[in-house]
């Protein structure tokens, strides 16, 4: 998940054709197989990209950045403006972001200086929306609550974060993109443990800096990309523990993206191509991969995520960036809606 204009954009026109895929697992380049209907849903001037997205049960969108410490919601509907809901002490740039109770979000928060971590930076901070508030007009009346659940001084970039089960309110999973490595984090105790390290999870000689990125979990697996080898991939997992059960399957490569989402019956993922200005989606039984969006809306995507009512179960929402004026390198962050033409038996059976 960590780019954005401010980091990928810049290193990907120097790099980007360092890229190699794992030739153990060569598959060919997704092929373009048309664009699927954008829209762009908000433009936020105050941050130069989007990092992250996380989706209220109310249908709002939370919104991090890496060139930023402020979370803002943005609403599905265009009419309406976003709102800063929260500012995260200590911190110059925000990275993932996910909700383990109704409205108790979780988000990582480090010191950047390009795409290095400061060392001892990285922190991860609850945000309670429980009583949060804003008048008909946008005014936060209440604001959201924000405490430290831990430091962890040892960690070299964190990146991608989930929940480590469906039932489990205590436990996040949290990939850390240098190290190549997943680290179990207890909510309520603040204590953490590297639980999972694999060789698909680190980072070669060559391409971005970038190793695992964006993680998700559907079942007893741990979904996974890792954007400087440039595959999708999958690792069984405990889902008490967070520690693998089994051997890493790559599900395809020349995939080197940012953060993903899955279908709900975890049959097809589409993912963030950073850089690239294009959606891939995932067909994971078939371990195919097709690009089906190519527009420069998409500018810098880096994470998606479904919308949660029934006006938006089948849509898509990217963050992105977007240029301010023709020929001017200042940009600002992104939210694009993405409609996919499926059913419900498609998505969710």
């Amino acid at each position: 998940m960590i780019h954005g204009t401010s980091l990928i954009y810049s290193l990907a026109i120097a790099i980007l054709a360092q890229l190699s895929p794992v030739s153990s697992f060569s598959t060919s380049k997704p092929k373009f197989s048309g664009n699927y209907s954008l829209t762009v849903i908000e433009d936020i001037p105050a941050l130069s990209n989007l990092e992250n997205v996380a989706v209220r049960h109310t249908g709002e969108l939370l919104v991090t950045s890496t060139s930023s410490s402020s979370i803002f919601q943005v609403s599905p509907d265009e009419s309406k403006d976003h709102i800063l809901i929260a500012e995260i002490p200590a911190s110059t740039a925000l990275t993932g972001i996910v909700e383990l109770e109704q409205d108790i979000f979780y988000v990582v928060s480090l010191n950047l200086t390009g795409v290095i971590a400061v060392p001892g930076s990285n922190a991860v901070w609850k945000v309670d929306m429980r009583r949060f508030h804003t008048t008909k007009n946008g005014t936060v009346s209440r604001a959201a609550q924000v405490s430290l659940i831990t430091k962890l001084s040892d960690a070299r970039l964190l990146n991608g974060l989930c929940r480590l089960s469906p039932n489990d309110n205590s436990n996040l999973l949290i990939s850390d993109s240098v190290s190549g490595s997943i680290t179990k984090l207890n909510v309520n105790t603040g204590e953490f443990e590297t639980v999972i390290e694999d060789d698909t999870m680190k980072i070669l000689q060559t391409g971005l800096p970038i190793g695992i990125n964006g993680i998700h979990i559907h079942e007893r697996d741990l979904f996974f990309v890792n954007l400087n080898q440039g595959l999708f991939a999958k690792i069984p997992i405990s889902l008490s523990t967070g520690t693998r059960t089994g051997s890493v399957e790559v599900i395809v490569n020349n995939t080197a993206g940012d953060d993903f989402a899955m279908s709900r019956n975890g049959k097809k993922a589409w993912i963030a191509m950073n850089g690239q200005f294009t959606l891939v989606e995932v067909d994971i039984p078939g371990k195919r991969a097709s690009i089906v969006a190519n527009s420069t809306l998409l500018m810098s995507d880096s994470a998606v995520a479904f919308g949660r009512t029934y006006l938006d179960w089948n849509s898509l929402y990217v963050t992105a960036a977007a240029t301010v004026d023709e020929g001017n390198s200042t940009t600002e962050g992104r939210v694009v809606r993405v409609d996919l033409p499926y059913t419900f038996e498609d998505l969710c059976r």
